[in-house]
């Protein structure tokens, strides 16, 4: 029997994405039931792997006309695949996938990694004049596709009530993929000689300048400290600031990249740290999420700082792994990163319940339903 087709894309996203390719698609590959089309950005040209085939989009200029020509070639994979099921993970192919599905048939999921609306209005990344227009623009294309998509897949449980329009859902957490760390003891810091990372996608609102000052001050009472900084940064405005800011400091390593950044990277930059800063700001589009670097932060077993909030505190809590910093309170560093030092980290070993296989079954559930109701007929 042919394998099933099922075509997953993203404008964002890099083709080997940590959600869509290690997630999703290793999933679905061990099952021996699909084949994997998978559209995302890529540098490079990628080589198909057994039952996963790929298509990069090369321009990343991320403008409307970019965006249009992305559509389209999702419109024509869509075409040449035939896929059983469409994967949307961005609500620019919205369009584009509700063509293909009026077309070619098959079934429609919308793969809501973020609640778009919440990111114009609160993550700085926009001038304010232009918030209007861009949320008018979300707010069309998403409606519009509403009684076409047959499933929401949620990365986030607070989207059930901040998107309740939004069904039938399933909630799809980011936990780690992977295994859990092999070093599995307790940890006691060297107070001496620290390597700090920042790693995933690099915005003022993530808090990144805070961490570097905050930083500074550490390398006053822990001079061979070390800093890392690597991620996607999309603004060139920021990226400039950053730069600036960490100028002249041989402590800090910056791997700043206008692209998406392989996640295979962003897991050796784990292996190399002994503490991840998550700096975040506390704003409405960011305090209710759970990061994906909390999981892969307790899932290698490295402690963590990260800015006071209550559900991630009791995510730590359970397994001793992180503390409370509030990084713009450059007085009490030494205090308070002291207290840190004392503690020892991981007295409760974390689980299978950090991991995506905890996640995995529903997935496959829903997949599977989608397959076995789908009416539109998969041609070689």
């Amino acid at each position: 029997m042919s394998p099933y087709k099922i075509l997953i894309a993203s404008v964002l996203k890099p083709l080997k994405d940590a959600r869509t390719y290690y997630r999703f698609t290793y999933s679905l590959r061990e099952t021996n039931k699909y084949q994997i089309n998978i559209i995302g950005f890529s540098s490079k040209k990628e080589p198909d792997e057994e039952n996963i085939r790929f298509y990069p989009i090369f321009n990343y200029k991320r403008n409307l006309f970019s965006r249009w020509l992305t559509g389209l070639t999702v419109i024509a994979q869509i075409k040449k695949v035939k896929p059983g099921i469409i994967i949307i993970s961005t609500w620019e192919l919205l369009p584009a996938a509700i063509i293909g599905k009026i077309i070619f048939g098959g079934k429609l999921v919308y793969d809501v990694q973020e609640n778009t609306f919440a990111n114009i209005q609160f993550n700085r990344t926009m001038a304010d004049w232009k918030k209007p227009f861009a949320k008018g623009v979300v707010a069309v294309s998403e409606s519009l596709a509403k009684p076409f998509i047959d499933c929401y897949f949620f990365a986030e449980q607070c989207y059930i009530h901040e998107l309740p329009k939004f069904k039938p859902y399933v909630v799809l957490e980011n936990k780690f993929y992977g295994q859990l760390a092999s070093r599995r003891k307790p940890i006691q810091l060297n107070s001496e000689k620290i390597k700090f990372l920042i790693s995933g996608t690099i915005t003022e609102v993530y808090g990144i300048l805070d961490a570097v000052e905050w930083f500074k001050v550490i390398l006053k009472i822990r001079p061979n400290s070390q800093l890392t900084i690597i991620g996607h940064c999309p603004l060139q405005g920021f990226k400039k600031k950053i730069i600036e800011a960490c100028d002249v400091i041989p402590a800090i390593t910056l791997n700043l990249s206008e692209h998406p950044v392989p996640y295979g990277k962003i897991l050796e930059s784990y292996h190399q740290a002994d503490v991840v800063l998550m700096p975040y700001h506390q704003i409405p589009s960011i305090k209710d999420k759970i990061p994906s670097k909390l999981y892969e932060s307790l899932a290698l077993g490295k402690p963590c700082l990260f800015s006071p909030n209550p559900v991630w505190r009791s995510i730590t809590e359970k397994y001793r792994a992180g503390m409370e910093m509030k990084f713009k309170d450059l007085e009490h560093v030494t205090k308070n990163f002291e207290n840190f030092l004392k503690e020892t980290f991981y007295t409760t070993l974390p689980g299978d319940e950090l991991l995506w296989k905890s996640e995995e079954g529903k997935f496959l559930e829903i997949m599977e339903k989608l397959r076995v109701d789908v009416r539109g007929k998969n041609v070689e």
